[in-house]
């Protein structure tokens, strides 16, 4: 992305943002997503799903990750033991100075550089087997040039992994989906949740908060397969879960009660029924892609 202010001192202020607000990291809503990524073999996290199972036979010399912030990821899949060598660019300084100490600390080596998601070049003598992005490509304002230069990078045997926020740009949601949303969260007992509702933002909003946050997500899978096949392209909803979640007591929501279990799978299968059912459509998504 290009780096405007409010992006970039977002990020240096926060390189590191916890996951405790984060849908996913609740344990009963994360295996659900993670089953649905596995298209149903696995409710492990999805990054060992996709090493250990579906590349399974696969050994990957040199991967690039663009958008790593501070590199949880990247240092999952090196841990793993199939990546012979990992370059991975973010263009806060914070979140790459973080990123090599967590790396550091537990003795892998990793390439981490500062780069800029919508100016970043790759040397035409540099190829990768895999490109994986998770949660960086609704970052990208430059989204075309973005796919371009990765599907250049990719080697004839490649695959670009991407796992997105695909839903409306700058979560700026549908009424219809704000109207469930807020529906599902007053029927909660109020000792339960940290809000009374979910409400609208602007873009003035969203561009204060974040500049870069959403801000072409929405095209992200219709311009991904003008330069992309997709092997796998796997909804994993997020539609009610993901604006739900953080209003929600995380107190309460960290102990597995039969009460909160009970709420949270209904919540799960509510938000499943109603893209199934084509009420809503699926906000996020996992895509493992081949250059046309």
């Amino acid at each position: 992305m290009i780096a405007t202010p409010s992006a970039k001192e977002h990020w240096e202020r926060n390189p590191d943002i916890g996951f405790q607000d984060q849908w996913t990291s609740n344990p009963l809503i994360g295996e659900a997503v993670y089953r649905r990524m596995s298209g149903g073999g696995s409710s492990q996290h999805w990054l060992i799903w996709l090493l250990r199972d579906y590349f399974k036979d696969r050994r990957f010399e040199h991967v690039l990750s663009p958008g790593c912030g501070s590199g949880f990821h990247e240092i999952a899949m090196m841990e793993f033991g199939t990546i012979d060598h990992l370059d991975a660019f973010d263009f806060s300084e914070s979140c790459i100075r973080l990123a090599r100490e967590k790396a550091a600390s537990q003795g892998l080596a990793i390439n981490f550089y500062n780069d800029d998601l919508d100016q970043f070049k790759i040397p035409n003598d540099r190829k990768y087997d895999m490109v994986l992005c998770s949660g960086s490509v609704h970052h990208v304002r430059e989204i075309e040039r973005f796919f371009r230069v990765i599907r250049d990078a990719l080697r004839p045997d490649g695959v670009f992994v991407f796992n997105e926020y695909v839903g409306p740009c700058y979560n700026i949601y549908p009424r219809h989906q704000l109207t469930i949303v807020n529906r599902l969260l007053r029927a909660i007992a109020p000792e339960f949740r940290r809000a009374d509702r979910l409400d609208q933002i602007t873009v003035e909003q969203a561009l204060a908060y974040d500049a870069s946050e959403s801000v072409r997500s929405s095209l992200i899978l219709p311009f991904a397969a003008t330069y992309f096949d997709f092997e796998v392209l796997r909804p994993s909803g997020g539609t009610v879960l993901h604006p739900l979640y953080p209003l929600l007591d995380h107190g309460w929501m960290s102990r597995r009660t039969p009460e909160m279990e009970s709420i949270v799978r209904l919540l799960i299968e509510f938000e499943a029924i109603l893209i199934e059912e084509r009420v809503l459509e699926t906000d996020f998504a996992l895509c493992i892609c081949r250059k046309k």
